[in-house]
């Protein structure tokens, strides 16, 4: 294929050449592409508040164009804060610029910033939520013959865990290869108990690595919770 930046470029020129603004996020931009890669480009306008999304093909690339009007972007920033998930903040502040503006440069502040500060900190309601539903999952896992009804609560006990691990932290979360990701850039040690309790229990059906998993990142913060459990 040809050079992503080039790319991105001439589909600028064609599609959007009256925009205010313009960069290329995404694998390409981190120097990360790959033979499936699409090119990710952030199109900016002046005027009021829009937005949208579009998919399209462009000289043989997948092209996905996440396009601004005005502030519209800053929706996105606060909806990513909020989640825990920084797919814009992280977009944005990583984007090669494809075409200067004063536009560009605040929205790469801005983003930069969010990126920087983590999301918003789990109160104590939030995290003993979360250990209560987490304990739950254990006792029912435990009881469950290895099988599909098995398979589905190790995965998901595993992914609220780390959502729990992360969020607990004061760290980033992610969806699918980026939950990892961020498990592996927090805590490295902790990523790999994440990845050997999987494996255990899928290769050799062994659930107590899980298990002690769980309880090792609930113990911080008092441990498993039934008993006192409280909402209302």
């Amino acid at each position: 294929m040809r050079d992503p930046k080039d790319t991105a470029k001439r589909f600028i020129k064609i599609n959007h050449p009256e925009c205010e603004g313009a960069m290329l996020a995404g694998s390409c931009a981190r120097g990360e592409a790959t033979a499936t890669s699409d090119l990710d480009i952030i199109i900016l306008y002046t005027g009021e508040d829009r937005a949208y999304r579009e998919s399209l093909l462009f000289e043989g690339w997948p092209v996905e164009v996440f396009v601004y009007t005005g502030e519209a972007y800053q929706n996105f920033f606060a909806s990513d804060a909020e989640r825990g998930i920084p797919s814009m903040p992280r977009m944005v502040s990583e984007a090669i610029v494809l075409k200067e503006a004063p536009v560009v440069t605040k929205m790469k502040s801005e983003a930069s910033s969010i990126f920087a500060a983590g999301p918003s900190p789990w109160n104590k309601q939030k995290i003993d939520h979360n250990r209560y539903m987490i304990t739950n999952l254990i006792d029912d896992f435990l009881d469950k013959e290895i099988g599909g009804e098995a398979y589905f609560l190790a995965n998901t006990i595993v992914n609220d865990l780390a959502i729990f691990s992360l969020r607990t932290r004061q760290h980033w979360i992610g969806s699918g290869k980026w939950m990892f990701r961020e498990l592996k850039g927090m805590d490295p040690t902790l990523a790999n108990q994440f990845e050997q309790s999987l494996e255990a229990f899928y290769k050799q059906h062994n659930k107590r690595p899980i298990v002690q998993l769980a309880d090792d990142c609930l113990e911080p913060f008092g441990g498993r919770l039934f008993e006192g459990y409280y909402l209302g």
